[in-house]
């Protein structure tokens, strides 16, 4: 019998040590439980403001492809309706040249019709008995057009005929002519 008392005597102590480190190990358990529920509420926490954040992003950048896409569609409307005044421009003018270069169609009839005035000018002054006036006039016609052009002999960028022949008939009334006064530029 003493042995059997000894015996649970021996195995008293060994159960409470036992509960003591079961408890130790419980808290533990706790602690540890209760660390990696705010671990994981903290971590949801994080996701959920970056989630918002790039909700926000991903709106204000929907918006910004939306009006990119609207000011494309703006721009196609401008587009067509710029296509469709280079087409008439293109019927009113007329010309071979303006099928593929509009703005020299245009420069090219501006030019002709500053070319027609300016002869109509030099016929005016010879009319009216002002040579020096005309062959002021003519000299400035000839060195801003040159005379190769005005006479239809350069490659490109030629006048009409009519031109040529309104030119013609000018620039020899001009060498015809003799200046009221002063000396002409090949008396000189």
């Amino acid at each position: 019998m003493d042995e059997q008392k000894n015996t649970p005597e021996q195995n008293k102590p060994e159960k409470k040590l036992s509960r003591t480190t079961l408890t130790f190990y419980i808290v533990g358990l706790f602690s540890v439980a209760i660390a990696l529920i705010l671990i994981s509420y903290i971590a949801q926490a994080r996701a959920d403001r970056q989630v918002d954040t790039l909700t926000d992003q991903l709106t204000e950048q929907q918006t910004v492809a939306q009006g990119a896409t609207q000011k494309v569609e703006e721009l196609q409307i401008q587009y067509d309706q710029l296509t469709k005044v280079v087409e008439e421009l293109r019927t009113l003018i007329g010309t071979d040249e303006a099928q593929t270069d509009i703005v020299g169609a245009v420069t090219q009839m501006e030019e002709e019709r500053e070319v027609y005035a300016s002869l109509a000018r030099i016929n005016a002054q010879l009319l009216a008995g002002n040579n020096l006036d005309a062959r002021a006039e003519y000299d400035t016609l000839v060195s801003q057009y040159g005379e190769e052009r005005l006479l239809g002999n350069a490659q490109e960028d030629s006048f009409d005929s009519d031109i040529n022949i309104l030119f013609t008939a000018a620039k020899e009334q001009i060498e015809t002519v003799e200046p009221q006064y002063g000396p002409t530029e090949t008396e000189e």
